[in-house]
C-alpha cells in the first residue's frame, strides 16, 4: 500500500510558519515592554532623587534661583515620566495584539493538524481494511485447497 500522503501539507507548512511568525512578533513585544518598564523605573527614580535633592536643598535654605532651577528640571523629568508612561501603555497593547495574533495562528495550525489526524486515522483504517481483506482472501483460497485435497484423498 502507499505510504500516507497528507493534502494540506502545504497549508500545514504555512500555518506552522505564521505561527512561528507570531510568537517571535510576541517574543519582541514582550521585550519591548520590559524596555519600557525598566526606562520607567529609571525615570522613576530620577524622578524620586531630584524630589530628595530638591527638599535637601530647601531645607537647608538655599536661594530662590535654585529651587526655579531645580523646579524646572523636575518638570522635564515629570514630562519624560509622562512620555515612558505613555509607551508602557503602548507597549501594552501591542504585547496584547501579538499575543491575540499568536493565539489565532495557533488555532489554524491545530484546524490543520486535527484534519491531518483525521486524515491518518482514515488511511490506517483503509489500511488495516485492505489487510484484513487480503488475510480473509488467503484463508479462504486456503480452507479451498484443503477442501480440494480432502476430496481428492477421499475418492482414492
Amino acid at each position: 500500500m502507499k505510504p500516507f500522503h497528507f493534502t494540506l501539507e502545504a497549508v500545514r507548512t504555512i500555518r506552522q510558519r505564521q505561527e512561528q511568525v507570531a510568537m517571535e512578533q510576541y517574543a519582541q513585544a514582550l521585550l519591548n515592554r520590559q524596555l519600557a518598564a525598566e526606562r520607567l523605573n529609571l525615570i522613576q527614580g530620577e524622578l524620586d532623587a531630584c524630589w530628595k535633592e530638591l527638599r535637601g536643598q530647601m531645607a537647608q535654605g538655599c536661594a530662590a534661583s535654585t529651587i526655579i532651577q531645580a523646579h524646572d528640571y523636575h518638570r522635564v523629568v515629570t514630562r519624560r515620566r509622562d512620555e515612558a508612561i505613555a509607551a508602557m501603555g503602548v507597549a501594552e497593547r501591542r504585547v496584547n495584539a501579538a499575543m491575540q495574533a499568536m493565539l489565532t495562528a495557533r488555532q489554524q495550525r491545530e484546524i490543520v493538524d486535527k484534519s491531518r489526524e483525521k486524515q491518518k486515522a482514515h488511511y490506517h483504517r483503509e489500511q488495516f481494511l485492505a489487510e484484513q481483506k487480503l488475510m480473509d482472501d488467503l484463508a479462504g483460497r486456503r480452507s479451498g485447497i484443503n477442501f480440494l485435497l480432502d476430496s481428492t484423498e477421499a475418492l482414492q
